[in-house]
C-alpha cells in the first residue's frame, strides 16, 4: 500500500534572469513509464491504472518547477482504487435501477421509454459535474510546493448545481451563453480554492469572453439550427416509426429509408466551429488566468494560438499514419492467413474470424500507442510551452504563506474515475 511522503518545506527563491516556471521531463522516461503502466494495467485487468495514473502524476509534478521549486504530487494509487469502489457503490444501483425500469417499460407505446432515457443521462450528466470538483478537490490537495499544500473548499454539490444550470441555458442558448457558464463555474472552484492558508480570487467577464466565442458559437448555432429544421419532418416520422416498432410492428425498412434522407451538409459547419473553438480556448486560457489572484500574486500566460495549432497539427499528421500503418498491417497479414486455412471450403469463414480478429487487436494497440503519442507530443510541450509564457507578479508574496490545518479528503477521485472523467 502506498504512503503519503513527508515534504521537505523549502524557501528558495528562483535566481534573477531566470524563467519562473520550468517543466524538465524528458519523453524517453515518460514512454517507459506510460508503456510499463499500459502492460501492467492489461495484465491485471484494469486494477492497477489507479497506481499508473499516481505514477503519471508524481512525474508531471516534480518535473514541473516553480521560482526555482517543483511540485510535488503526495496522492497514493490506494487513496484512488478506495475513491473508484465507493463510487461503484453509488453507480452501479443507479444503473441497475436504470435497467429494471427499462426492461419494466418494453414494449410501451408513448413517451415514456424517451423520458426514462432523459432521466437517466441527466443524472449521468450531473454527476459527471459532481465528479469533476471532486477530482479537482482531490488533486489539489495532494499537491504541494515548498512544502505548502493546496486545497479546496466548497460543496460539490453547489458546483454541479451551477454548472449544471448554466449548461441548461448554454443549450437554450445554442451555447450563446456558454462563457457565462466557464466563468461561473471557474469563479466558484477559484473562490473556494487556496494555497496553504491564502485565498485565491477569480476577477473575469463572461461580456468580455462573449465577444470572442461568438466566432465559435455562431458556426456551431447555425449547424444546429439547420439540421434541426431540415430534418424536422424526417424526425417526426421517425418517432411514429419508434411508437410502431414498440407495438412490434417491423419498420426497419422503412427507418432505413428516412435515415438516407436525411441532411448532413450542415455538419461541415461544426467541423470549421472545431478548429475555430482551438483559438478560443487558448484565448480564454490566458483571459482566466490573467484575472486569478493567489493572495497578493498574480498569474499571466502569453502562449500563442498558432503554437497549440501546430502542436495539434503534428499530432493528428502522426496519428493518422500510425492508423493507417496498423489498419494496412492488419489487411496485408489477411491473404497469408487464409493461405493456412485447414480446408480450402472454409477458407473465407478463416478469412472473416481473422478479419475480426486482428482488427480488434489493431483498434485496441491503436488505442494505446495513441493515448502514449498524445501525452509526449500534446500534454508534453502544451506543458512546457504554458511554462515559459508563464509569469508570476509578486512571487516574493508568496513567501509569507503558511500550512492551512483544514481536513483533507480521505480517498480519491472516485466518481471521476468511475465515470472517466479527467485527464493525467
Amino acid at each position: 500500500m502506498d504512503q503519503t511522503p513527508t515534504i521537505p518545506a523549502s524557501a528558495a527563491v528562483a535566481p534573477a534572469g531566470e524563467t519562473q516556471a520550468v517543466f524538465d521531463g524528458r519523453r524517453w522516461p515518460l514512454f517507459r513509464l506510460l508503456l510499463v503502466n499500459i502492460l501492467l494495467t492489461v495484465v491485471t485487468v484494469g486494477i492497477y491504472r489507479f497506481w499508473a495514473k499516481t505514477r503519471v502524476h508524481r512525474f508531471f509534478w516534480r518535473h514541473t518547477r516553480l521560482l526555482g521549486d517543483p511540485l510535488e504530487y503526495v496522492g497514493t494509487g490506494s487513496e484512488l482504487f478506495v475513491g473508484f469502489l465507493v463510487a461503484i457503490v453509488i453507480l452501479v444501483p443507479i444503473g441497475g435501477i436504470y435497467s429494471l425500469l427499462q426492461f419494466l417499460t418494453l414494449g410501451t407505446a408513448g413517451y415514456l421509454p424517451l423520458v426514462l432515457d432523459a432521466a437517466y443521462y441527466t443524472l449521468i450528466l450531473f454527476l459527471i459535474q459532481v465528479a469533476i470538483h471532486r477530482m479537482r478537490r482531490y488533486r489539489l490537495t495532494r499537491t504541494a510546493w515548498r512544502g505548502i499544500q493546496f486545497g479546496l473548499d466548497g460543496s460539490s454539490l453547489r458546483y454541479a448545481l451551477i454548472s449544471f444550470g448554466y449548461g441548461l441555458l448554454s443549450a437554450a442558448t445554442l451555447w450563446l451563453a456558454y462563457p457565462w457558464l466557464r466563468v461561473a463555474t471557474m469563479r466558484y472552484f477559484f473562490t473556494h480554492a487556496r494555497f496553504g492558508d491564502t485565498s485565491m480570487t477569480l476577477d473575469a467577464s463572461a461580456r468580455w469572453l462573449f465577444r470572442r466565442w461568438l466566432v465559435v458559437a455562431i458556426p456551431f448555432g447555425t449547424a444546429t439550427a439547420l439540421l434541426v429544421v431540415l430534418n424536422w419532418t424526417a424526425a417526426s416520422e421517425m418517432m411514429a416509426l419508434n411508437q410502431r416498432a414498440a407495438e412490434g410492428q417491423d419498420v426497419s425498412g422503412e427507418l432505413a429509408k428516412i435515415w438516407t434522407s436525411l441532411v448532413w451538409w450542415p455538419a461541415a459547419l461544426v467541423v470549421a466551429g472545431s478548429l475555430v473553438q482551438v483559438w478560443y480556448r487558448v484565448v480564454e486560457f490566458r483571459y482566466l488566468l490573467s484575472h486569478v489572484s493567489i493572495g497578493r500574486s498574480g498569474l499571466r500566460s502569453d502562449i500563442g494560438a498558432g503554437f497549440v495549432y501546430r502542436v495539434f497539427f503534428l499530432f493528428w499528421i502522426l496519428f493518422l499514419g500510425l492508423a493507417t500503418a496498423l489498419i494496412g498491417g492488419a489487411i496485408a497479414i489477411l491473404p497469408e492467413q487464409a493461405a493456412t486455412a485447414p480446408e480450402p471450403g472454409n477458407a473465407k469463414a478463416f478469412l472473416s474470424l481473422m478479419t475480426a480478429v486482428l482488427m480488434f487487436f489493431a483498434f485496441f494497440l491503436l488505442l494505446g500507442l495513441s493515448g502514449i503519442l498524445r501525452t509526449l507530443l500534446v500534454d508534453v510541450t502544451l506543458l512546457k510551452r504554458a511554462c515559459e509564457t508563464l509569469t508570476i507578479s509578486n512571487p516574493e508574496a508568496l513567501e509569507h504563506v503558511a500550512q492551512s490545518s483544514a481536513a483533507l479528503p480521505s480517498r480519491g477521485e472516485g466518481l471521476a474515475d468511475a465515470l472517466d472523467v479527467g485527464g493525467f
